[in-house]
């Protein structure tokens, strides 16, 4: 039976709180305590405040026990308007996880194709994403395409 795919909402936290940590324990194996800890803090606040705000959420509900299987996140972006995205409003797709018993059913392609359709609707410029080697063949099948640019991404951490 193929899971219900939507659009979270607020009664949607805990589990997206779960999904998520469930995803950091399986990327990254260890994490230190204190680490953990304060994501675990942080995510419940995250999501109440910013869910259908600046994050949406595609989620995978079984149809039987009403669980949460699968999450994929949207960050939107608002930012001064240029030539690269005349809307003024990109996004952001990260947190791309399906439970292992319900993986190679079609499921993050559901959820990527949900988060399209709401995409278009909010009128956002484009979206972007990392794609992890498990997740690039699911990205390109939605029409996702590598980018060359001729800027170099670069990032700094103030702490």
């Amino acid at each position: 039976m193929k899971p219900f795919i939507r659009l979270a909402d607020q009664n949607d936290a805990a589990e997206l709180v779960r999904l998520r940590l469930a995803y950091f324990q399986e990327e990254f194996q260890q994490i230190p305590p204190e680490t953990e800890q304060a994501i675990s803090r942080q995510l419940p606040a995250y999501f109440t405040s910013q869910l259908n705000q600046q994050c949406v959420a595609a989620v995978a509900e079984h149809q039987e026990t009403h669980k949460l299987i699968a999450c994929a996140l949207l960050l939107i972006e608002e930012k001064p308007a240029n030539p690269f995205f005349p809307n003024g409003k990109t996004g952001y797709i990260l947190g791309v996880f399906t439970e292992k018993p319900y993986r190679r059913q079609g499921i993050a392609d559901s959820m990527i194709k949900c988060l399209q359709d709401a995409s278009a609707k909010m009128q956002l410029d484009y979206v972007s994403l990392s794609a992890s080697k498990m997740g690039q063949s699911i990205y390109e099948r939605n029409g996702f395409q590598i980018k060359h640019s001729e800027y170099t991404e670069m990032e700094w951490m103030p702490l």
